[in-house]
């Protein structure tokens, strides 16, 4: 488990997070003297709520055993039923509550059917219809199909983080084994910490409260509008104002299929006009040395749209870059010209580099949303634009210094060999850019709320 700068949040293996499942599991199996089995099937049936699950036992051990069908069912009442393949016949299994037999063919289809539909929530029952048996890790080491074996894994692991998901979640990256845990203790004293998103360390940024991207400035139900529909309209628009030009007479949107050579266009509304200057050919007079009108008044929102997006598209660019250099710390160090000096990095220092290019994947994100969040000012308070565009440049300032500042000092260390003061210099620079951009997106939520 590693902990950011901030220690709000963690970064857990899925190791780590097996653990922290396990250790509730055995809490509640040596308190009550259960087995291990029994207190996972309990934890599941109770959300993985140990203070309830401890005081429902506390009250009435037996009555809860009974009503989760962790108990012998009364063998009067129910058929000894086995249902097996020939292939099948030396290994028939039932849950320890009940005689019901099924071959390790009907086990599978059965549990391949109930858990592929992902219901972490839901206890798994025994497979004959009347039974109220609970099937728990005890059953499962009864089969011998692995495949199944870690599809029951899967299964009470995935209860355990949805029953946790306020505190725990995965990465939502695709491939990614990492977990994250929000400590909510300390959150009630730095609010700030999580401001701009979670940053995994595969380099994935995330919303903890939507799983989208981290979007801040932006709220959330914005930032689901624009992925949903708003980026789509900048970049059909950003199409039309590469590829098309309106007719000056209809303002019909008209693209030039022919040879680029040809000049003159003609619109379905039968009018024909010159690419470069919209002039007709009559009005040319047999002379093409025209100057190419580049700003069409009708064209105005295309073309306000298209820089929108060139801005969004070179802000992410950069982002990305930035994640590259985190993921790199992370998998193999700082990077270091001369072996010779290595070693000179403390454990500290790297953690200082880890947490200023943390910051910076962080505030990267910030910037770029800042794109969207100045689209939806543009739309609903326009007066205002120009003062959200002054705050963006001058956060963008603040975040190119912190970078300059990282590499003079990685530089000033490496080539004096005096690494005194690195830790503390990199640290000072990551804190005042982070209270920095801190401020900066409070202004603009705080100035104006809702957007």
């Amino acid at each position: 488990m590693e902990t950011d700068g901030q220690g709000v949040y963690s970064f857990l293996t899925k190791k780590d997070v097996v653990e922290k499942m396990k250790s509730e599991i055995k809490q509640i199996s040596e308190v009550f003297s259960l087995s291990k089995s029994d207190a996972t099937v309990i934890l599941i049936s109770l959300r993985w709520n140990s203070f309830k699950a401890s005081d429902r036992l506390g009250d009435d051990k037996e009555k809860l055993m009974g009503d989760l069908g962790l108990v012998k069912v009364n063998s009067s009442n129910q058929k000894n039923e086995s249902v097996s393949s020939f292939a099948d016949q030396e290994n028939l299994v039932s849950t320890p509550f009940c005689p019901h037999k099924f071959s390790e063919t009907c086990w599978i289809s059965y549990l391949n059917n109930l858990l592929e539909n992902n219901k972490e929530e839901e206890r798994v029952l025994c497979p004959n219809a009347n039974c109220v048996a609970s099937v728990g890790p005890d059953t499962i080491k009864k089969l011998t199909e692995p495949a199944v074996k870690e599809m029951y894994k899967r299964y009470v692991l995935g209860s355990f983080v949805k029953a946790n998901n306020e505190s725990i979640k995965w990465c939502p990256a695709p491939g990614c084994e990492y977990a994250i845990e929000r400590h909510e203790d300390l959150m009630e004293d730095d609010e700030s910490s999580l401001d701009f998103g979670v940053v995994c360390f595969c380099g994935h940024t995330f919303c903890w409260s939507c799983k989208l991207e981290s979007h801040r400035p932006v709220t959330c139900k914005d930032a689901s509008v624009w992925f949903s529909s708003i980026l789509d309209t900048l970049k059909n628009n950003a199409w039309l104002v590469e590829n098309t030009k309106r007719c000056p007479r209809c303002n019909t949107h008209v693209q030039r299929t022919d040879e680029l050579v040809l000049r003159m266009i003609t619109c379905i509304c039968g009018c024909r006009f010159c690419w470069r200057c919209f002039r007709s050919e009559e009005e040319h007079n047999g002379k093409w040395n025209c100057v190419e009108v580049s700003f069409q008044p009708s064209m105005g929102q295309e073309l306000e749209d298209s820089r929108y997006l060139r801005l969004w598209e070179a802000c992410h660019e950069e982002l990305e870059k930035s994640k590259l250099d985190l993921k790199a710390i992370d998998e193999n160090g700082i990077p270091i010209p001369t072996s010779e000096n290595y070693f000179s990095f403390s454990d500290g220092d790297v953690d200082a580099v880890m947490e200023a290019t943390l910051l910076m994947v962080q505030c990267r994100l910030v910037l770029k949303w800042s794109c969207a969040y100045e689209y939806f000012i543009t739309m609903h308070q326009s007066a205002k634009t120009q003062y959200v565009k002054h705050l963006r440049g001058e956060a963008t300032k603040t975040l190119v210094r912190h970078r300059a500042t990282q590499e003079e000092l990685m530089n000033q260390a490496l080539s004096s060999g005096d690494f005194s003061c690195f830790k503390l210099k990199l640290s000072a620079s990551t804190t005042t850019t982070g209270n920095y951009f801190h401020e900066y997106v409070k202004t603009l939520e705080g100035c104006f709320p809702g957007t």
